[in-house]
């Protein structure tokens, strides 16, 4: 799908959005294991530490294997027979250098945040020699990056990186990287400040959710009115409401917020409607199921399933019970005065 295809998409989505919140009452998520895949190691199959996560459009999952340096595939369906690598260590092209969050663009383009190569990677699984690009370099100013960690894709191409160490989010368009480079924030603990911010997300209305890791809160900001619109929510602690060192976080189709709560050991979701009230944990420190040891990324699909890193355990988790999320792939139809909803998703294996 084209840009303009995806920016129309883009407009109806918001629509949409506007019109979900406006009759669907006030939830938390209920989540429930699943599956988990792979374990702790360098071979096929296994996973490094991984920091990234994210899903395409035909269902594959998208993993910063982190310390393996490369960019892992695989399809749910077929794990074992699915499951391939991207990249080698190093700063070359084609290489990555401890590599953090993922995402993936209409066209089923991936971007990586190469945290130590203080770059954005794009490439295109079908060529990834032959579409290898790379974007910004190390430093403070315009184009340049300190150790990114998170990125995310709207769906008019935009990119938004956590830019942990330059404590800010920046978003630029491929297209012209240095002629949109924008920068939101800076260092701090006051409204519109960020210390080390990783996971970056976006709702169906254009909001920008922010995991603000040594803040121990979730921001949010929209960017068309960046310091009228920053809010913040959760405090440093263990309890219903707080978060310890939050690393990731996603947005499902009813608006609900979904965080990688680090240092907890779990996730977290919450409805930003009502914080306290639906603030809802799962899973536990360990190795088991419905356990999590630093879970440190997140990423939903079109089904309803959230996928986590599972960083200490070296596996990603699926979890069901997440609202849908309209992919770039979907026809949506609007009926009547738009009561009614028909999302209808293109076939996928093994959903």
């Amino acid at each position: 799908m084209n840009n303009t295809h995806c920016r129309k998409l883009a407009i109806t989505l918001a629509a949409v959005a506007c019109l979900f919140s406006s009759v669907s009452p006030v939830r938390a998520a209920t989540l429930t294991f699943v599956q988990s895949f792979g374990s702790q190691g360098s071979g096929n199959g296994q996973f490094l530490f991984p920091n990234g996560v994210a899903v395409d459009g035909a269902g594959n999952v998208f993993v910063g294997d982190t310390d393996n340096d490369r960019i892992v595939r695989f399809n749910p369906a077929d794990f074992a027979g699915t499951f391939t690598g991207f990249g080698t260590a190093g700063a070359g092209s084609g290489q990555f250098f401890r590599p953090y969050g993922v995402a993936v663009d209409c066209a089923g383009n991936v971007f990586v945040a190469d945290r130590n190569n203080h770059r954005i990677d794009r490439f295109n699984p079908s060529n990834f020699a032959g579409t290898f690009t790379s974007f910004g370099s190390e430093g403070t100013g315009s184009g340049k990056f300190q150790y990114p960690g998170g990125v995310a894709v709207d769906l008019a191409g935009n990119v938004l990186v956590g830019d942990t160490f330059n404590s800010r989010i920046d978003r630029f368009n491929p297209a012209n990287f240095a002629g949109t480079f924008t920068s939101f924030g800076s260092f701090g603990t006051g409204s519109g400040k960020f210390r080390s911010p990783i996971g970056v997300a976006m709702d169906l209305a254009g909001n920008v959710y922010v995991a603000d890791v040594e803040n121990s809160r979730i921001d949010r900001f929209n960017p068309a009115n960046f310091a009228g619109t920053f809010g913040s929510s959760g405090s440093n602690g263990t309890g219903s409401g707080q978060f310890f060192n939050p690393w990731a976080v996603a947005v499902d189709s009813a608006g609900i917020v979904y965080v990688a709560d680090y240092s907890n050991h779990r996730v977290v979701s919450f409805n930003p409607s009502n914080f306290a009230g639906t603030f809802t944990s799962y899973g536990t420190q360990g190795s088991g199921n419905g356990q999590f040891k630093n879970p440190s990324a997140l990423a939903l699909d079109g089904a309803g399933n959230l996928y986590v890193a599972d960083l200490g355990n070296g596996r990603i988790v699926k979890l069901s019970g997440a609202a849908p999320v309209p992919e770039p792939s979907s026809t949506l139809l609007l009926l009547g005065s738009g009561w009614m909803w028909l999302l209808k998703r293109r076939r996928r294996p093994g959903l």
